[in-house]
């Protein structure tokens, strides 16, 4: 069975689930782990690992791009690996620890600017908290991909991922998507994708 057959198969159960289970979500604490693995803590490390990968699985079923489900999926076994290195204590550096992460968030981050691109196109009134979590979600996972080892925003992108949590906040409060959603998406898409975009 190809990844694109499972994606899309995946994606098809995620839809068929009411709007409100899809906005629940289990959360990846990749700070959370990282500091419990620099602390010593690596069996703690390994189970907080384990419930980020519940939440890569659920944004697998939710993605509906071939490329970046794909990069979920290894990102999903990756933490499952790592959390069975952890247990055994085969990992040393955290740099190991740090590379998977950023690279999971990378692929969290664009699954939800996907999503939210797709979900302002025509809304409906049971999506709009879904779009908005989109949203704040790209913004975040975005940011924590910079931050997570130390890294710090550049102006641009503090200004892009500002404006897409004033976006996220507009719709929450008016439960409706303005007209200059599609240009704070594109501006953050252009951003954080500089060379996609320049395409």
């Amino acid at each position: 069975m190809s990844v694109r057959t499972i994606v899309l198969a995946l994606g098809a159960i995620v839809m068929a689930m009411p709007a409100g289970l899809r906005a629940q979500e289990t959360d990846a604490d990749f700070v959370l782990a990282r500091k419990q693995f620099v602390a010593g803590q690596t069996r703690q490390a390994a189970n907080t690992l384990l419930a980020s990968s519940a939440h890569v699985r659920q944004e697998i079923g939710r993605c509906r791009d071939e490329e970046v489900g794909t990069r979920l999926i290894e990102g999903e076994a990756q933490l499952d690996k790592l959390a069975g290195q952890l247990r055994a204590g085969s990992i040393s550096s955290v740099k190991v620890l740090d590379e998977a992460l950023v690279k999971i968030d990378r692929a969290l981050f664009q699954n939800h600017l996907m999503l939210a691109q797709s979900g302002i196109v025509r809304p409906r009134p049971d999506d709009i908290p879904v779009v908005t979590r989109d949203i704040e979600h790209a913004a975040y996972h975005f940011e924590r991909s910079v931050t997570l080892t130390g890294g710090t925003l550049t102006d641009e992108q503090v200004k892009a991922v500002e404006s897409m949590r004033k976006l996220g906040k507009e719709i929450d409060d008016t439960k409706a998507i303005p007209k200059e959603a599609k240009t704070t998406l594109a501006a953050f898409d252009a951003v954080v994708n500089p060379k996609s975009s320049a395409k």
